[in-house]
C-alpha cells in the first residue's frame, strides 16, 4: 500500500491515518494503463493540495474478514484500523468476478467507504443488456435489442432476432469492450456463418441496425451529472465500429441542450457518478442511446477537447468527502 500522507500506528502493522482519506483501489494490470497514471497523478496532487491522505491499494493485497459480528479489512496481512471515507476502482469491469472484485466492493460498501462508482450502478453497466433493462421505462431512446440466458434454441433464436428486428442487425457481446466481438450481420447466411459464438458462456445480443450512424458516434464524458466532454468518433476503412481503441478518429462536437439533457438523464437513471455514455446520431440529428461505460478510457476524448479530464475525475473523487450525505450505496 503506497501512502501520500502520514501514517500513526498504535504497533507494527495497524494502520492508523489521521485525517481525510482517499483510495485508489486497483489491480497491478490496471496500473499500466495511461489512463490510470493521469488519475493517480491528478488524485496524488490534488489530495496533497487539500491536506487529504492519498493511497493507492491492490485489489490483490486485500483479505476481508467477519470477526466477532464485525467487517474488518487487512492490507497485505496488516490489520487497517481507520478506513477510507472514499474509495475510487478503476478496473476492467466486463471481466467482474462476483466472487472477485464485487465481494471486495460490496465489503467497502457494507464498511461504509463511499466507493465510486457506487457497486450498483457499476454492475448495471457491466452487460449491455443490463444497460438497457435499466434504461427502459424511462423514455430513453435506445436500439431495439434481443438477447437470452441460458437460452440453447440457436436455430429458433436467430428466426427470432431476424423477424423482430430484420436484417442487417448488429450482434455483440454482452460483456464485450473496445470494439470487440461486434458483427453486423447482413442476411441469415451471415448469421449462420457466426451461430458459433452465441453458445459462447457469455450471451450475446442482437440490436437494431442505426444506419445512419455507422462508424460513426459521440462519445459523452458525464462527471457528477454534468456533461464536461464530447466528441464524434469516426471509423476507419468502413468499419462499423467506432472505438478509439479501433483507431477511430476524433472530432470536437459539442452537444446542443436536447443532447446534453439525454446523457445527464442516462447517468442519473444509472446512478452514475462518472461515466461514458455513446450516442448514436439518427439522420434527423437526434440521438440514441447504444452504450454506458462506467471505467471509461478518456485520453483521445481529452485530447480532442483540450481537457484534462483527469483533474475532473479526481475533484469529484475528493468531494465526496465534504459531501457525506452523497455515501448512500444503491
Amino acid at each position: 500500500m503506497e501512502q501520500n500522507g502520514t501514517a500513526n500506528g498504535t504497533h507494527q502493522g495497524v494502520f492508523q491515518h489521521v485525517g481525510r482519506q482517499v483510495w485508489l483501489l486497483s489491480d497491478s494490470a490496471e496500473t499500466q494503463k495511461e489512463t490510470y497514471k493521469a488519475l493517480d497523478a491528478a488524485l496524488r496532487e490534488q489530495c496533497a493540495e487539500q491536506s487529504v491522505n492519498y493511497q493507492v491499494v491492490m485489489l490483490q493485497d486485500l483479505i476481508m474478514s467477519v470477526e466477532r459480528g464485525h467487517l474488518r479489512l487487512y492490507v497485505k496481512g496488516w490489520p487497517i484500523n481507520i478506513y477510507p471515507q472514499v474509495v475510487y476502482f478503476r478496473g476492467h469491469t466486463p471481466d467482474f468476478k462476483m466472487d472477485g472484485e464485487v465481494t471486495i466492493l460490496r465489503h467497502l460498501e457494507k464498511m461504509g467507504c463511499r466507493v465510486v462508482n457506487r457497486l450498483q450502478p457499476m454492475l448495471r453497466c457491466i452487460n449491455k443488456f443490463w444497460t438497457l433493462q435499466e434504461l427502459a421505462g424511462h423514455g430513453i431512446p435506445v436500439p431495439d435489442s434481443l438477447s437470452y440466458g441460458g437460452y440453447l434454441g440457436m436455430q429458433e433464436l436467430i428466426e427470432l432476432g431476424e423477424s423482430r428486428l430484420s436484417y442487417p442487425l448488429v450482434v455483440k457481446n454482452t460483456r464485450g469492450c473496445r470494439g470487440n466481438a461486434v458483427f453486423l450481420a447482413g442476411n441469415k447466411g451471415q448469421m449462420l456463418e457466426i451461430q458459433h459464438v452465441l453458445k459462447m458462456d457469455t450471451p450475446y445480443l442482437f440490436q437494431q441496425y442505426i444506419k445512419e450512424s455507422h462508424g460513426r458516434d459521440v462519445r459523452v464524458m458525464v462527471i457528477g451529472g454534468q456533461v464536461v466532454a464530447s466528441a464524434k468518433r469516426i471509423s476507419q476503412g468502413g468499419r462499423l465500429q467506432s472505438n478509439f481503441s479501433q483507431g477511430s478518429l476524433p472530432e470536437l462536437y459539442p452537444l446542443d441542450e436536447s443532447g446534453r439533457n439525454l446523457a445527464s438523464r442516462v447517468s442519473e437513471i444509472l446512478g452514475m457518478d462518472i461515466c461514458a455514455i455513446d450516442l448514436l446520431i439518427r439522420d434527423d440529428g437526434s440521438f440514441c442511446v447504444c452504450e454506458v461505460n462506467s471505467n471509461p478510457g478518456f485520453i483521445p476524448l481529452g485530447k480532442t477537447c483540450n481537457l484534462d479530464i483527469h483533474s475532473l475525475i479526481a475533484r469529484h473523487v475528493i468531494s465526496f468527502l465534504q459531501n457525506p450525505g452523497n455515501c448512500n450505496n444503491n
